[in-house]
């Protein structure tokens, strides 16, 4: 099917060079609903985010910052006073620890980064995946090679595997209290559950989970889609791109284990996913069977990044499949503050997606220095997937 739907894209917030902790960057927000509010939860950097520091190079560590929208996400309220999850920043080999909700010490793989955060509910719990690094980045954007902040002890033994030794991205897990985040209370809003990737399988990232559990071989389990950078570090892959694979678990702390089975979602198959695919947005129930999933696809440096859906059905017993995905992308850049300035990739990229009403409800960073907000028929975004 062709034909083009009406999108309206509106910029709600970007980098302010007057705010320390969102002065350099401020991009990918997530989004949840409850009770007529819409909370959102958004990626930021800057010089301010903290004054701990490691070598000559100045550290960046990304946080998370917090606003509302009360009217379905037409105008919003930001928290530009301080951000609501902040990296500890810590860069001792005792200080890379955490308490987590079971108040047991475990690895804090988040002590350097908080990156890309996606909000979602999982049986009926609110919770938070995000990418996380050990290690701040330098300012990376300013140099040809990656510029990272670890500290010299990551070159000899140490407990924390390549998560240390390479700062590579793990995603970890957070429970999310709506209630003290709306009230400001950020100490108490999220709880450090696990790391839901093994680090020592390389980078990974765009993780998100099915909101219900559902029957996998035998018994009910949790089932995550993520994106591991190279999946043939993993001895259950041969060699592929970046693609979405998906796999179960009992429990959150079994999604990391090295004997998990895992299997291959979704492989760039198109011109526009040529270097990589990934989820984007939690996924959106359509009915008992069937889910609506934003993802995305990155051709190259030049072309950037850019978003499309598909329709994923679940199957007895099983794995769900996808049931209908399309090789011709549908979100672009396309407006002034989406094109490249200071980071020189083009970027629409979606962290969260919601239905109001009759529309369907899009948060994406721009060119890594501004956050938008796309609007668009939800009925219109059906029949372009072909759901029946």
């Amino acid at each position: 099917m062709s034909f083009k739907i009406n999108i309206k894209r509106t910029k709600i917030l970007e980098k302010n060079k007057d705010i320390p902790w969102m002065d350099t960057m401020v991009l990918n927000p997530a989004m949840i609903e409850r009770d007529g509010v819409i909370h959102m939860i958004f990626r930021a950097t800057g010089t301010g985010v903290t004054d701990k520091r490691n070598s000559d190079i100045d550290p960046y560590p990304i946080c998370l910052g917090y606003g509302k929208s009360t009217d379905g996400g037409h105008t919003w309220q930001f928290d530009t006073t301080k951000p609501c999850l902040v990296p500890a920043n810590e860069y001792t080999i005792d200080g890379m620890y955490i308490t987590n909700s079971k108040g047991e010490k475990i690895v804090n793989y988040a002590n350097g980064c908080i990156e890309d955060p996606r909000l979602f509910y999982v049986e009926g719990e609110c919770y938070l995946t995000a990418a996380c690094r050990m290690f701040p980045p330098g300012p990376y954007w300013e140099v040809d090679d990656p510029v990272q902040c670890c500290p010299e002890w990551i070159k000899g033994e140490h407990p924390f595997g390549l998560a240390a030794t390479e700062n590579v991205t793990v995603t970890v897990l957070y429970k999310v209290d709506l209630d003290a985040l709306e009230n400001g209370d950020y100490d108490n809003a999220f709880s450090y559950i696990t790391n839901l990737t093994n680090p020592d399988f390389g980078q990974n990232r765009d993780v998100i989970l099915f909101p219900e559990k559902m029957m996998i071989e035998g018994e009910m389990r949790y089932v995550m889609l993520e994106r591991p950078v190279t999946p043939n570090l993993n001895p259950q892959f041969t060699e592929h791109k970046p693609s979405m694979v998906i796999c179960s678990a009992k429990n959150f702390e079994d999604f990391a284990k090295y004997d998990l089975k895992r299997q291959l979602f979704a492989t760039p198959q198109y011109e526009w996913e040529d270097n990589r695919i990934g989820a984007s947005s939690p996924l959106l129930k359509l009915d008992d069977e069937t889910w609506l999933l934003c993802y995305h696809g990155k051709q190259n440096d030049e072309v950037g990044y850019t978003q499309n859906f598909m329709l994923i059905r679940n199957k007895d017993n099983s794995y769900p499949e996808i049931a209908f995905r399309s090789g011709k992308p549908m979100i672009r850049v396309a407006e002034d503050w989406e094109m490249p300035g200071t980071f020189t990739i083009p970027c629409v990229f979606v962290d969260g997606m919601l239905k109001i009403g009759d529309e369907l409800l899009l948060s994406y960073g721009a060119a890594d220095e501004c956050m938008g907000v796309m609007r668009m028929k939800f009925d219109d975004v059906l029949k372009m997937v072909e759901y029946k």
